[in-house]
């Protein structure tokens, strides 16, 4: 077991540094789906019984901002990395 952690950290490092838009495009979109799930969740819940579920609603919100911010980041690592020639 210990000998797999390494070999995944490596693989992680290595794609977020040649593929930064691909990496982070996709822990982006993973974490706005999520919140888009959870948010939906709280609509519904809130139309339902008419309570807020406030934890769950900071959480969705927290999510889509991760996620935006990541997709963000994504894109503009990938603009300095071609700017910088290295694709």
């Amino acid at each position: 077991m210990k000998r797999i952690a390494p070999r995944i950290s490596m693989i992680i490092t290595t794609v977020s540094e040649e593929r930064p838009l691909l990496f982070f495009g996709v822990c982006g979109i993973i974490a706005i789906v999520l919140g888009i799930v959870f948010g939906f969740r709280v609509v519904a819940y809130l139309q339902e019984k008419e309570v807020l579920l406030t934890g769950t609603a900071l959480i969705s919100a927290l999510l889509l901002g991760a996620g935006i911010f990541s997709i963000f980041t994504g894109i503009i690592l990938r603009t300095l990395s071609k700017r910088n020639g290295d694709q």
